[in-house]
């Protein structure tokens, strides 16, 4: 395959979805966890019936993750490939990177900045990279229950472009989230407790068929019901993933990945770490 194709793939990753649209994918997961867990994310085919949209089969396989070693089990960040199908006959082209800034459930997601989207540059060493989003998880209080709860913060994009700082987006976040223009705090949309089975529940559509903690929706907090990103479980190790503006590929790809990785998170109770369970 020819370098222009390869460069419209990088670009198209890195780039929000168009306004009006709304792209379905599908998340893979290995068999394996830990440090062996590789992830591969296919666009989703669809063919339209009496205006319903009905799933045809996997489409093009764009994106290969794998896991690289750290120091600590928990520690270890993600790396994202263009997908080996798209460069059978070229170097591996490193495009995003997920990683846990602390043990505590925190994580940033960076992607190829603007300069090196225009070339594929695969040099590993010489990739300068940009912040892209920040992934926060609270923690739950000793003998509390339900979902999990997670914020997302992005950039704003005015004109087409992301309004970018120097500083941190986890730091902005916490700094102030109602004084910066800059950025989009995204959380999950809060599930409906059931009482007569107890449990939470959350409208998926057809799309998400088995339960999960670590299915979720993103929203703005004053806009519930604009689903920016959906992210839930249909297979033992099938996830289906729909990106709607001012998600790209590569941002909600990470936040998926922050959802399936073995947490260690703080207990505000008692001075100890205690790990959130894959299920």
């Amino acid at each position: 395959m020819t370098a222009d194709p390869l460069l419209q793939q990088l670009r198209l990753l890195c780039t929000s979805v168009p306004l009006a649209a709304c792209t379905h994918c599908r998340l893979l997961r290995s068999p394996e966890r830990g440090a062996n867990a590789t992830f591969d994310l296919y666009e989703e085919l669809f063919t339209f019936a009496a205006g319903a949209p009905t799933l045809n089969n996997l489409g093009n396989h764009v994106l290969h993750v794998v896991k690289r070693k750290g120091s600590m089990p928990w520690r270890g960040s993600y790396d994202m490939y263009l997908s080996p199908s798209l460069t059978a006959n070229s170097p591996s082209v490193l495009v995003g990177r997920v990683v846990p800034t602390t043990a505590g459930g925190v994580y940033t997601i960076l992607q190829r900045s603007s300069d090196y989207v225009q070339t594929l540059v695969t040099d590993e060493s010489l990739i300068e990279w940009q912040e892209v989003c920040a992934v926060q998880y609270d923690p739950h209080v000793l003998g509390s229950t339900g979902p999990r709860e997670m914020t997302a913060i992005v950039h704003a994009v005015v004109d087409d472009s992301p309004l970018v700082d120097s500083r941190s987006l986890i730091d902005r976040y916490r700094r102030g989230a109602d004084t910066d223009p800059g950025i989009i705090p995204l959380i999950n949309k809060p599930p409906i407790f059931i009482s007569e089975t107890a449990s939470y529940a959350l409208d998926f559509g057809p799309r998400v068929t088995m339960r999960s903690v670590k299915n979720f929706q993103l929203i703005h907090p004053h806009d519930k019901d604009y689903i920016v990103m959906q992210f839930g479980k249909s297979a033992p190790n099938s996830f289906a993933l729909d990106i709607r503006f001012p998600m790209s590929p590569i941002m909600a790809l990470g936040i998926a990945i922050t959802s399936l990785d073995r947490k260690v998170i703080y207990n505000l109770a008692l001075p100890f770490f205690s790990s959130s369970s894959d299920r």
